[in-house]
């Protein structure tokens, strides 16, 4: 039986909520590809780009209905998520979910309707982001908004610090991780440790060894930097939220320095804890 084949209840056993979120280029995209490298993680591609966050429950993320696409759900492929499904053994998953880069909006929301779910928002320098909005407006090919420009691109990236520190610190519990751009991307293999106390999973070797060849050619493929004019230097340092970049700095740093490693490895204890009180309550 093909993965396809299996039923939409048997997807939704054992699996938890994964979103991933950021401002838009902000490299949500690079960073599913790796996960998705996972066999125990599936996070879609802006599936549910137009559901609106209060419909957005776990029953969207069975097979069967991942691959049910309706009007007005998104403007993505269905053969691209058919490919992506076609990989995965539901009975193996862990997590299930999909990436949207301003999910950042709605964080408590969708951590309300998705019992146990957990974020992973990325972090990517300002000037990057605003550069990357200036670059796709200014190119007539692209189907990108000319109005999405470099001023735009400073706005979206201080909603999503913003957004994101104000979930962040209305909660005990640390179901949100930061990624941040360079180093993920840079050297992947560095982030592996924090990344699996987040999700509870371990990366083997050959994660390992196609998260590297993935960051090489991440590394041979990126752009010169140059930089920025005077006129964008200036809209950053007027329209920059310097406190909200100096909050996630800093909380980088506490996720680097085991602060938020020790939470999680607590609660993943608890969590094994309960599951084997029910389990064993249950013979």
């Amino acid at each position: 039986m093909s993965s396809l084949e299996h039923t939409a209840q048997d997807v939704a056993v054992g699996a938890r909520p994964l979103f991933v979120a950021g401002s838009p280029r902000s490299g949500t995209t690079g960073l599913v590809s790796y996960l998705n490298r996972h066999r125990e993680i599936l996070i879609c591609r802006e599936r549910y780009k137009y559901v609106s966050p209060r419909g957005i429950t776990p029953e969207l993320f069975t097979f069967e209905r991942i691959l049910d696409f309706r009007d007005g759900e998104t403007n993505q492929s269905r053969d691209a998520h058919v490919k992506l499904l076609e990989r995965k053994d539901p009975g193996t998953l862990k997590w299930v979910g999909d990436k949207y880069p301003q999910y950042y909006k709605n964080l408590p929301t969708l951590a309300r309707n998705n019992r146990g779910a957990r974020f992973i928002v990325l972090y990517r320098p300002v000037e990057e982001v605003a550069e990357s909005f200036e670059a796709r407006a200014s190119n007539p090919k692209d189907r990108w908004p000319q109005k999405n420009g470099f001023e735009a691109g400073i706005r979206l990236w201080n909603a999503s610090l913003q957004h994101t520190r104000s979930f962040v610190e209305s909660r005990s519990d640390p179901r949100l991780l930061i990624v941040d751009y360079h180093r993920f991307f840079g050297a992947s293999d560095s982030f592996i440790p924090l990344l699996s106390s987040f999700l509870d999973v371990d990366f083997d070797d050959q994660v390992r060894s196609a998260w590297a060849k993935m960051s090489s050619r991440f590394a041979e493929g990126r752009r010169t930097k140059v930089p920025i004019s005077p006129g964008h230097e200036r809209l950053v340092r007027e329209l920059k939220d310097h406190e909200a970049e100096a909050w996630t700095l800093d909380h980088l740093e506490s996720q680097d320095d085991g602060r938020v490693v020790s939470r999680l490895s607590a609660l993943a204890r608890a969590r094994r804890l309960v599951s084997s009180r029910v389990t064993l309550g249950r013979r």
